[in-house]
């Protein structure tokens, strides 16, 4: 199933590298699963991809994936100071900043307990600041996998490929998912990866 999701994924616009999986293991931190419990009755928990530095790694399997310090400029969120998650591989994988010289990446597939989403088509800086009932943002793209899978424990894998939402055309291309909240967030899988780029770079 997650080699599916990863290859479905992989979107178009990425095309100057394909991924060979190298390792993935299944992952459960310390407190995680009992403090995403509060959560996992509101509904929406989707199986979504994060990719980071490999220099950010060892601060996220310690501590978890943490929100931006107060002190973090804000313009580098374009729906506030949150947690990230994409349903298209290669938009995650594209954080992982590998190069010819450093072609090793690690992503996440993590459980995140979305409830009702705030949809927006552009970037909202405060979007933080969520309307009372909202547990979520979803930057809405342009591009979405166009089928998804249900696990036995109710969680939705948008595995599909990619198809244009005609409807949709705000600033985005892919889908983004945003939670303010840490404990909304359950890791379930580690993929390490590596990049094989296509000519020089």
């Amino acid at each position: 199933m997650i080699k599916t999701y990863l290859t479905n994924t992989h979107g178009k616009t990425h095309s100057g590298y394909t991924i060979d999986i190298l390792q993935m293991f299944k992952v459960s931190r310390h407190g995680e699963t009992e403090r995403f419990q509060k959560f996992a009755s509101a509904g929406n928990r989707m199986l979504l991809w994060h990719g980071s530095r490999l220099s950010n790694w060892a601060g996220i399997f310690s501590q978890g994936l943490r929100i931006a310090p107060p002190e973090a400029p804000v313009t580098g969120y374009m729906f506030g100071k949150g947690v990230y998650f994409a349903d298209m591989f290669s938009k995650s994988a594209n954080y992982c900043y590998a190069s010819q010289t450093s072609r090793s990446g690690v992503l996440l597939l993590c459980e995140v307990a979305l409830g009702d989403m705030n949809e927006l088509l552009n970037a909202k800086y405060d979007a933080d600041n969520l309307p009372k009932g909202k547990l979520s943002t979803k930057g809405v793209g342009q591009m979405a996998p166009a089928e998804s899978k249900v696990t036995e424990d109710g969680v939705v894998v948008p595995l599909g490929k990619p198809k244009e939402e005609p409807s949709k055309r705000g600033s985005l291309l892919y889908n983004e998912y945003i939670v303010y909240n840490v404990e909304q967030i359950r890791m379930r899988y580690v993929l390490h990866v590596s990049f094989n780029f296509k000519g020089g770079r």
